[in-house]
């Protein structure tokens, strides 16, 4: 220790002592900046999801249908029949600015939000290198609910809300002061089944927040809200709310709000079930993990859904919950939404020996074949793999009734490797 040196020359002796006041003030400064970095990031998802599941038993029954559904998924091999499929996702934005001209202050430009969007793709392409690619790919919609050519963005004016313009929005059960978040949405809300709606605004709970999202059961108001200052093309909240949305929960869920180490018996049910981001608490973001010494470290730290700095990955695992999540009511009918000018789910084998439709589909399925297939097998599977159906197709135009299918996302494979995907919406 420095105390303990006796040093004869008293300019070495200041000299070390300077050096270490230096050394001191780095440190507090860097657990400053790490704790100023993980307060500006913070999101209200957990507040709002939290309260639901305490309040609403409705909700709480979807989540863990939900959940339910995931696990089956992540735990069946066969479900690689999907992976191979790149999934696009239309997506509108509501910028609801405070009367400025576009491009200043709240009401942000159209180049910024185009390039937010170019952002979030990125970070779910992998681009880096550093994680892996999600294949989820998002476009902003190319025509409106009513068939109309669209930019993907709508500008209101929702400086008259009350409490908006002094502190922006107050999400829904969260006592702070600020606009009722369904009277702002109600200023502009495209139908969730076919767009991912994202709400820029001026500010959450007076700055207390910089984002939140709905986890994935439906609902007129189901999407993302974001301060326009984090809607940028560099900025990692974006990726972190659209995770959210696609039910990927904190890498520090169960920390009891930085309090303990999550339990982490069973991956796949505890913490954020993810197996491939080990378990931590939320302020922990240095070079070791103290909850545990399994695993890649930087998976969880450097991890989109983390509170630390330097975010710069989603893992195997995330993807996986991702894209089941995707597969399986309400975000399956986002992939056959005409949102952004085409189908947003993209065949696995463009063959143009057999077509499935309608698809979207509710009671029945009509396939339409070659001649040189009749007589072949037919196999219809859930998205985890599981055989729903088979039987044999005998003519060129076939009816399959499916009304006791759940909604979701299915495979129909005919003959020996002919493969189409379909997606069965709610009655």
């Amino acid at each position: 220790m420095l105390q303990n040196r006796n040093y004869k020359d008293p300019s070495i002796k200041n000299q070390m002592t300077k050096t270490s006041n230096y050394i001191v003030l780095i440190i507090l400064f860097s657990l400053f900046l790490n704790k100023s970095i993980a307060q500006s990031f913070e999101c209200a998802t957990d507040y709002i999801h939290n309260n639901l599941m305490q309040s609403d038993s409705v909700y709480r029954k979807q989540i863990l249908l939900l959940e339910s559904q995931i696990e089956i998924s992540a735990q069946s091999k066969v479900h690689t029949k999907f992976r191979a499929t790149r999934y696009r996702i239309p997506v509108v934005v509501h910028v609801v600015h405070l009367g400025e001209a576009i491009g200043t202050a709240t009401n942000i430009s159209d180049i910024q939000i185009q390039q937010a969007i170019s952002g979030l793709n990125d970070r779910f392409k992998n681009t880096n290198g550093l994680g892996v690619d999600v294949e989820l790919e998002f476009c902003l919609a190319s025509k409106d609910p009513n068939g109309n050519s669209s930019n993907g963005i709508n500008r209101i004016n929702g400086s008259s809300i009350p409490n908006y313009q002094s502190n922006g929005v107050a999400p829904t059960g969260n006592t702070c002061t600020g606009a009722v978040e369904k009277t702002l949405k109600d200023l502009s809300r495209w139908p969730v089944s076919d767009y991912y709606n994202i709400w820029v605004v001026s500010k959450i709970c007076n700055g207390g927040f910089v984002g939140y999202a709905s986890y994935p059961v439906g609902g007129l108001y189901d999407g993302l809200v974001i301060v326009s200052t984090s809607m940028t093309s560099n900025s990692g909240t974006l990726p972190h709310e659209v995770g959210h949305g696609f039910f990927l929960y904190h890498t520090f869920n169960g920390d009891g709000g930085n309090v303990s180490c999550p339990v982490d018996t069973n991956c796949l049910v505890n913490g954020d079930r993810i197996c491939d981001t080990p378990p931590h608490k939320q302020g922990d973001c240095v070079a070791n993990n103290p909850c545990s010494s399994n695993g890649v470290w930087d998976n969880s730290r450097y991890n989109y859904m983390s509170y630390c700095p330097l975010v710069n990955r989603f893992t195997q695992g995330q993807k996986d919950r991702i894209r089941a999540t995707a597969s399986v009511s309400p975000r399956a009918s986002l992939l056959s939404s005409g949102g952004c000018g085409s189908l947003g789910l993209n065949e696995i084998n463009n063959t143009t020996l057999f077509s499935v439709f309608p698809n979207p589909a509710q009671s029945a399925i009509t396939v339409s074949a070659d001649k040189k297939l009749l007589g072949s097998a037919y196999v219809v599977y859930d998205n985890t793999g599981k055989i729903i159906l088979k039987g044999v197709i005998f003519s060129e135009n076939s009816t399959i009734e499916i009304g006791n299918l759940a909604a979701g996302i299915y495979l129909f494979s005919l003959g020996e490797n002919l493969k189409q995907i379909f997606v069965v919406t709610n009655q």
